[in-house]
């Protein structure tokens, strides 16, 4: 005859009852709640910024000239392609990817690119054509340069697509 004996679930740290009643301590709980969903600065927590990056473009640089230099407008098209670019890189990428920097181009398209220092980086530029250009340098260990078409309606192709620019910025951390 066996004995069975109920034992309490361990309590794990963020997991219990705990109702914080100073402000230092609700500050506390909140920043533990935030930071145990993220890992700072990396592919964890940068979409949120990339996407607000993003809508910055749109409403900065939708018209003629809006660099006073004769730049191109951004379509919304390239804003969108580059969305869906941007929001499947953060999926592929491997958590402790830093953040790209998106820049809107002269010619209308949109740069999204990574700096490990002044010998090793990455970027590609979208645009409205369907297409994404890369050029990329890693140091001693050579470079790449090509474009590739993208078409994010097929999600396995759009992904599949990405594979290369995901080899590509993992080689720099």
């Amino acid at each position: 005859m066996s004995t069975v004996i109920p034992i309490q679930r361990p309590r794990f740290i963020g997991n219990n009852d705990y109702e914080p009643v100073s402000e230092d301590s609700q500050a506390i709980q909140q920043t533990w709640a935030k930071q145990t969903n993220f890992l700072s600065k990396t592919a964890s927590d940068w979409l949120p910024a990339i996407e607000a990056a993003l809508s910055g473009i749109q409403s900065d640089c939708r018209r003629v000239d809006w660099d006073g230099d004769g730049a191109s407008p951004v379509a919304d098209l390239t804003i969108e392609l580059a969305a869906k670019v941007v929001t499947a890189l953060f999926k592929l990428l491997p958590k402790g990817t830093p953040p790209p920097d998106l820049i809107p181009e002269a010619d209308g398209e949109i740069c999204i690119s990574w700096s490990a220092d002044s010998v090793r980086m990455f970027s590609l530029s979208v645009g409205s054509h369907k297409r994404i250009n890369f050029a990329g340098q890693f140091g001693n260990r050579g470079g790449v340069h090509a474009w590739q078409s993208i078409d994010e309606t097929i999600l396995g192709d759009f992904e599949e697509t990405l594979a290369d620019v995901v080899r590509y910025v993992s080689r720099l951390y």
